[in-house]
């Protein structure tokens, strides 16, 4: 998840910064955030964020101000504002804020809003994963399958291959359960891309295969004959 903290308060940032990194880790999130120390340098930015947290009063532009430029740019991005001054909550909801926080921020109220934001994805929306040189975003109906490579995880998808610095359960967590399967203690895949499958291995469009273990073939049936029948994407 890539999200924007714009703030003239460099220690408020360090403290929002300080929060999202242990919500990262509880929740087991990817989270890389960038800090903006002002609404203009936020609006020059060429990066496309998930989540914005937005103070609202800062010099220069404000938050609202800077809000409802951003909305002209993508009018989706989700916002939170910031403020120590509550009585400014009415005047947020005109660029359709998602949820409105008042300084100083309570852990709790933080974490049950990052929640409430995480359920209003979709369940094809995009993942976000760190590999090596940065952040990685992939739609989940791209993605073919996962391969454990130890402490990384290869991730096959529709535009090439990628090295994910996760474990393949923790990859596994991420993933709804009525479109991908963990089939062997090395892959999980992607009902979508199945092509056809013996009792061994899964054989994907694209010509490459995974392995089914044993004690995993007959749920594995279970599940894709499910998907089948919830879905209907082909003519099997």
């Amino acid at each position: 998840m890539r999200v924007a903290i714009c703030d003239d308060e460099k220690f408020f940032y360090i403290e929002l910064n300080k929060y999202l990194n242990k919500y990262s880790t509880e929740r087991k999130v990817d989270i890389v955030n960038f800090y903006f120390s002002n609404g203009h340098d936020l609006l020059a930015s060429n990066l496309n964020f998930d989540l914005i947290f937005m103070d609202y009063k800062m010099k220069g532009l404000n938050g609202i101000e800077t809000a409802k430029l951003l909305r002209a740019k993508n009018k989706y991005v989700t916002i939170i504002f910031l403020t120590g001054f509550p009585e400014m909550v009415f005047q947020s909801f005109h660029v359709n804020t998602f949820r409105f926080l008042t300084k100083p921020i309570q852990e709790s109220k933080l974490f049950n809003a990052l929640d409430d934001f995480l359920k209003t994805i979709d369940e094809d929306s995009l993942l976000t994963l760190k590999i090596h040189d940065g952040i990685l975003r992939i739609q989940l109906s791209e993605l073919i399958y996962a391969e454990s490579q130890g402490k990384h995880t290869l991730l096959r998808t529709t535009e090439g291959h990628y090295d994910c610095l996760r474990y393949l359960r923790e990859i596994e967590n991420m993933l709804p359960e009525n479109k991908f399967f963990r089939c062997h203690r090395s892959f999980i895949v992607n009902f979508e891309h199945i092509k056809k499958h013996d009792n061994q291995n899964i054989y994907f469009e694209n010509g490459e295969i995974a392995k089914i273990g044993r004690t995993q073939l007959s749920s594995f049936k279970d599940g894709f004959q499910n998907y089948i029948l919830r879905y209907n994407e082909k003519d099997w």
